[in-house]
């Protein structure tokens, strides 16, 4: 299948490289400047991998809807979760879902700071101290400077569970805490996982339903991963310099190198500014990103230097023209059936998947304008600098 016959394109991609080279900047500062914003008013919009969270392994007795699943979970509140099947698991048809959410604790940072302000004006100033991390689970420390019942303390957190909304304020075990001489008490909520349970029994109660295992995921161990996608994606650029220094010369391996990085720059750029989830799929797609845009790319340097090899004495842009004139049937076509591939996950696909798809579609479209404009022309540009170097 051939969009145009060869020989018969002889578009001057060459000749508008100064202008698109201008966009490609644009794109790029913007796309950092984004990133650096958003991050900087905490409103990028990090993943469980990489933000933290609750992991639970529910085990059913039979297999459910996974669509149902998800909807009971953002009934409780956990709207930023993650739900997948981990296939059948023991005899008798248990069917195994693993539930990811954004949360370790029940009670957020702004309904701790309510809880602390009405316990201080419930106990004046002989609440000594109110000790909570969302990072350390279900629970919060109390210390008083004098005697205090947890009879108190309870009917307090009773009051204030129907004004806030937090109904498992209600229903709390305390135990007394530090020395003999310190009135400290911890308070014990129902946890993540046990109100994911309960609600699940209540929805399946044929299901049988019942978490097999907790893990938390810390914010340490987020920030980990989020160092090791970074890690990941500059040592796949790192590679790709290297190897395509070696394939062809290292004249052309810094417009590949290049290309890469402004693609990946670009739709990390636009996950930002459209608040779209950063997690490890998200770094699975664009190391794939980069992936495909350097097979587009090496096409096209592998038909400069044939053509460099029939031709010696024409110039390079004009050897850039006449190769990326004739790859482009072929670009063309392979960036058409990826898109089509990536349309059905987009439309049929939902969760990780879609996020997935999202990412590609954009790196595609992004990949397959940097071989044909950024890769070529910032050889041409090094050679220019090149030369006026020598000359001078």
């Amino acid at each position: 299948m051939e969009f145009f016959k060869p020989g018969s394109m002889k578009i001057d991609f060459v000749g508008k490289r100064r202008g698109f080279l201008f966009v490609s900047i644009v794109l790029v500062l913007a796309s950092i400047v984004i990133f650096i914003v958003k991050q900087s008013t905490g409103t990028i919009n990090w993943g469980i991998d990489f933000a933290g969270g609750t992991v639970i392994d529910l085990e059913f007795s039979k297999a459910v809807d996974i669509g149902k699943i998800r909807k009971t979970v953002d009934d409780l509140g956990y709207t930023k979760n993650v739900i997948q099947s981990t296939g059948m698991v023991g005899e008798g048809g248990k069917a195994d879902y693993m539930i990811r959410v954004a949360r370790i604790a029940i009670l957020s940072k702004k309904d701790a700071d309510k809880v602390r302000e009405y316990l201080k004006q419930k106990f004046g100033s002989n609440l000594h101290e109110f000790r909570f991390d969302e990072d350390s689970g279900d629970q919060f420390e109390l210390r008083f400077n004098k005697a205090v019942t947890k009879k108190q303390i309870e009917d307090s957190l009773k009051e204030i569970a129907s004004e806030i909304g937090r109904k498992e304020l209600a229903d709390v075990t305390i135990r007394k805490q530090g020395r003999e001489n310190e009135i400290r008490y911890v308070v014990l909520m129902t946890g993540v996982s046990k109100q994911i349970e309960k609600a699940m029994k209540a929805k399946f109660p044929d299901a049988k339903p019942f978490v097999r295992k907790v893990e938390f995921v810390g914010p340490q161990v987020g920030n980990k991963l989020r160092n090791d996608g970074i890690l990941a994606m500059i040592y796949a650029i790192a590679g790709i310099l290297v190897y395509v220094a070696f394939r062809f010369n290292m004249q052309f391996a810094p417009g590949a190198v290049i290309a890469l990085a402004h693609d990946a720059i670009i739709v990390i750029g636009m996950f930002a500014l459209f608040g779209l989830e950063f997690n490890l799929t998200f770094v699975a797609a664009i190391l794939t990103v980069i992936g495909y845009s350097v097979n587009d790319t090496i096409v096209v340097y592998d038909r400069i230097r044939e053509n460099m090899g029939k031709v010696r004495n024409q110039p390079i842009d004009t050897m850039i023209n006449k190769s990326l004139n004739e790859v482009l049937n072929r670009t063309i076509l392979t960036s058409l059936t990826t898109l089509l591939a990536l349309i059905g996950l987009l439309v049929l696909g939902f969760g990780e998947i879609q996020q997935f798809a999202i990412a590609m579609t954009m790196g595609v479209v992004v990949g397959t304008y940097s071989s044909i404009y950024v890769a070529g022309s910032t050889t041409i540009w090094l050679e220019e600098m090149a030369k006026k170097m020598k000359h001078s």
